[in-house]
């Protein structure tokens, strides 16, 4: 996928237009081209920050529904409004004003998400799972096929998750650079710690997963790195000795660096997320300079 158009003027729209209202091929290209990317983007999204639920009314009729909730701040009510713009679904300010969030849940909105996720599969097991779910409920809406399905959503999760771990090589999807941006808008982070002197103690990219394993060895993979991923370690739950299946990956080194600021150079942030991301690199590009 090429370089997208989101330098300082991509918000101005061309003021060149073709017989008939048309825009000119190489515009209708450009708009494709971002068209797609918050697509992508989005799905990433949806799989860090979303859920798919799917209920039985009153009425006993099925109801789906697709949401991404975020901290209500300008850049995400921004992100998600661009979502809205180009996707559909509706963005509404709920619980007291400190979430903004993106719904999907009539039926042309729930059909053109699955139209989208058909073109751009989910990567993480859980969202497969939902997502199938939504599906069967769609297709025989009917309240006992409900109930008994309900028991074995997650019945197939760890087949999913495990996919990877049985490859010699990892293999990326075609979309996967314009999802991970996503996915990272979601569940990353990125950390400059300061001693007392003011002088760098740690500076890393780390993100983490329940359960899926594998989506963080497609991202260890994808930056080139040879990091180990951390498994954190059982803990006591009401007397019990529990498996948290949690994971987390921690890039630090030049190298990962370098390869993360080329990626988000092409597959911008577009959330809140994107202000401690400029923190981090303009941190490190500063001291390039002066080295």
């Amino acid at each position: 996928m090429p370089a997208l158009p989101y330098g300082r003027d991509s918000k101005q729209k061309s003021s060149v237009v073709s017989l008939g209202g048309k825009l000119p091929e190489r515009e209708q290209r450009v708009e494709e081209i971002k068209n797609n990317y918050i697509e992508q983007f989005f799905v990433g999204l949806l799989e860090g920050d979303g859920t798919i639920t799917t209920n039985l009314n009153s009425y006993n009729s099925i109801r789906v529904r697709f949401v991404i909730a975020l901290k209500n701040e300008k850049n995400n009510h921004y992100m998600l409004n661009k979502i809205q713009n180009i996707i559909g679904g509706r963005v509404v300010i709920e619980r007291k004003e400190k979430y903004v969030t993106w719904i999907a849940s009539s039926k042309s909105d729930i059909n053109k998400v699955l139209l989208i996720l058909a073109r751009y599969p989910l990567i993480t097991g859980r969202k497969q799972c939902q997502l199938e779910f939504a599906k069967n409920c769609l297709l025989y809406k009917d309240a006992d096929n409900f109930l008994l399905n309900r028991k074995n959503m997650y019945k197939n999760m760890m087949d999913l998750q495990a996919r990877p771990d049985n490859k010699i090589i990892i293999e990326l999807p075609f979309y996967f650079n314009s999802w991970l941006s996503g996915f990272i808008e979601a569940e990353g982070n990125f950390s400059l710690v300061f001693n007392d002197k003011g002088h760098l103690r740690n500076s890393t990219f780390n993100i983490g997963q329940k359960d899926d394993l594998h989506v963080l060895k497609m991202i260890l993979f994808y930056f080139q790195s040879e990091k180990n991923i951390r498994k954190d370690q059982k803990t006591l739950v009401k007397g019990i000795l529990t498996d948290p299946n949690y994971y987390r990956l921690n890039l630090c080194n030049s190298l990962s660096r370098k390869l993360i600021f080329e990626h988000f150079s092409k597959y911008p942030l577009l959330g809140e997320k994107k202000i401690s991301y400029s923190k981090f690199f303009e941190y490190h590009n500063q001291r390039l300079k002066k080295d």
